[in-house]
């Protein structure tokens, strides 16, 4: 897939995951077509991957080219005047929607945008009818005429839609930060608290929904429940499944060039609880001595992360922690949110936090404190009882910074707990069966690619030793790059492949089948595999490839016969696997 709009996440192929959010909101969009698509918002955690879904669903919207204008925009987190707020937001959508109409990406990010410069691209590429609106807007800008300006700029997507009888989808991230950011005046003095409240009729058109997000969940449920009642679909976006875990850390060990070993990426998968927040910040950790070959380099850099000044994981947590404390009594405050977090196995009432902490005070006044600390996400409610953050993680950086005895737990009390933890899900690994094996055959898919991208070709002889039936000219190369490859999101039927080595389009490509099991491959495995490979080399349009399979285990006989006439090459040679660790180039 062509990327069209630059994503956060920096590599494309960091994006992992995140299957089930993308098929929903794939059919969510499909369904703008018709006008059956209601506005939604996605709620959820700072750095828990929602930018990343937006821009990847925008980019997915852009390249499928059905008719569907993507448009993105983010809220920044910054006092603006109304009026170059509105100037921004709508010389976004002009150029997005310029860019989508002529297919010139350039029209996104790559060119200086303002007003008279839109005129002339509108003119140049023939779409004169936006003429119209970009000079009333302008016009509106240049004298100040706010209510009227931001009128127009925020019913910009449906009513261009509206003129061909065309869709727009609007992702709109963080906005939380629309009533707490943006001002009437130029001197940024009077807040637009309510300016979300504008959006109470716009958010209703079908013809340009909203899928909005918020990383303040407390903060956007606050407005959408108070200003924009019964406008917004709730989409509660969790943490990634443990097979998405595992592979998003084997995509991140081959990318960012971190080994991880079979066991510890399980460890791993499971001690951050699928959280690829938790995953990105240990391997882009600023600890020096990370090593994720062994439990032990994984638990210091998890403790360096959690407990020490430096750690992302710790500095995000307290963003939350000091959004909620200067706004009641920091005292209660801790000892509310360190009992919960305690105990956070239960929903605790209120006249238990009142008994076991000792507070004095009607429930009212309880209720306001208790609200501040839901607004920022540190606890959770279910009418009216409380328990902490459903997150090992998180209880380890709030005891860290406001434990009662800090030193010790952050010198001997965590690193405990941690120890504990990882012993257990040892033990759990050592337990698994049929369960087990998925986990050995990620692992095989992960050094194989290893092999292919590092070793293969700067050692021909010993790569065309342990493989049979490989054309005799055939040259391994420095591959553009070598990852799993999934189908496009929807396509039918769908399916995914375990190995991509994509070439030069001069240069051969390797497209590779690998089992690690006590079965042999079989024949229909085969011909399952050659079906599959024949639709990704039509889909990419792979001009030049061979086909692979390596198993472990073997090969049936007739599998063989099946591989050998249809130019498949073969492997069951262990030096794929020999090795635990490959260290990147």
């Amino acid at each position: 897939m062509r990327i069209y709009l630059e994503e956060k996440i920096g590599n494309p192929d960091l994006f992992t995951g995140r299957k089930k959010e993308i098929t929903h909101f794939l059919n969510w969009i499909n369904g703008i077509k018709q006008k059956s698509s209601k506005s939604t918002a996605i709620l959820s955690r700072r750095k828990t991957g929602k930018s990343a879904l937006l821009q990847r669903l925008y980019n997915l919207t852009f390249e499928r080219n059905e008719g569907l204008v993507p448009f993105y925009f983010e809220i920044q987190e910054t006092d603006q005047w109304i009026v170059s707020f509105s100037e921004s937001f709508f010389l976004t959508f002009i150029y997005q929607y310029i860019a989508f109409k002529t297919r010139k990406p350039i029209y996104i990010l790559g060119v200086p945008k303002s007003f008279n410069r839109a005129i002339e691209i509108a003119k140049a590429e023939k779409l004169d009818y936006l003429v119209d609106i970009i000079a009333d807007v302008q016009t509106k800008q240049q004298t100040e005429q706010v209510d009227l300006l931001w009128d127009i700029v925020r019913d910009a997507p449906r009513t261009v839609a509206a003129y061909h009888d065309e869709r727009v989808v609007q992702f709109v991230d963080e906005f939380q930060f629309i009533n707490r950011f943006i001002f009437w005046d130029k001197h940024k003095k009077n807040r637009a608290d309510n300016l979300a409240g504008s959006y109470l009729h716009t958010a209703e058109y079908r013809n340009a929904p909203m899928l909005i997000s918020g990383s303040w969940v407390g903060w956007l449920m606050s407005d959408l429940i108070s200003m924009l009642p019964g406008r917004f679909k709730p989409y509660y976006m969790e943490d990634i499944p443990q097979n998405e875990a595992i592979e998003m850390i084997y995509r991140y060990s081959l990318l960012v060039g971190v080994p991880v070993t079979e066991e510890t990426a399980y460890l791993m998968a499971n001690i951050t609880e699928g959280s690829p927040f938790y995953i990105s910040s240990l391997f882009h950790s600023m600890y020096s001595d990370k090593d994720f070959t062994t439990e032990e380099g994984v638990l210091k850099t998890l403790e360096f992360e959690t407990l020490y000044r430096a750690g992302e994981i710790r500095g995000t947590w307290l963003e939350y922690i000091n959004s909620a404390f200067p706004r009641i009594n920091e005292q209660y405050a801790k000892d509310i949110v360190l009992y919960l977090s305690k105990h956070r196995d239960r929903f605790v009432p209120r006249r238990e936090l009142k008994e076991a902490l000792g507070l004095d005070m009607p429930d009212y006044q309880l209720d306001k404190k208790m609200d501040a600390l839901l607004l920022s996400d540190i606890i959770e409610e279910e009418r009216f009882q409380y328990r902490g953050v459903q997150d090992n993680i998180f209880d380890k950086v709030f005891r860290g910074r406001y434990g009662h005895d800090i030193d010790q737990f952050v010198t001997e009390g965590a690193r405990n707990e941690y120890k504990a933890l990882f012993e257990a899900l040892k033990e759990k690994y050592k337990s698994l069966s049929g369960e087990r094996n998925r986990y050995k055959g990620a692992f095989a898919e992960f050094m194989v690619i290893q092999r292919l991208r590092l070793e293969a070709h700067q050692d021909q002889a010993l790569y065309h030793s342990i493989f049979y039936n490989l054309p005799s000219n055939f040259e391994f190369v420095l591959y553009q790059t070598v990852l799993p490859y999934h189908t496009f999101p929807l396509h039918e039927p769908q399916f995914q492949i375990d190995v991509f080595a994509r070439a030069k389009p001069s240069q051969v490509s390797l497209i590779g089948e690998v089992k690690h099991r006590q079965a042999k491959f079989s024949l229909k495995e085969a011909q399952e595999f050659q079906k599959k490979a024949t639709e990704l080399i039509r889909l990419e349009q792979v001009e030049q490839a061979i086909l692979f399979v390596f198993s472990s285990a073997g090969f049936h006989g007739n599998t063989l016969d099946f591989l050998q006439e249809n130019g498949i090459a073969w492997s069951d040679d262990a030096h794929w696997l020999e090795s635990s660790v490959v260290l990147p180039a």
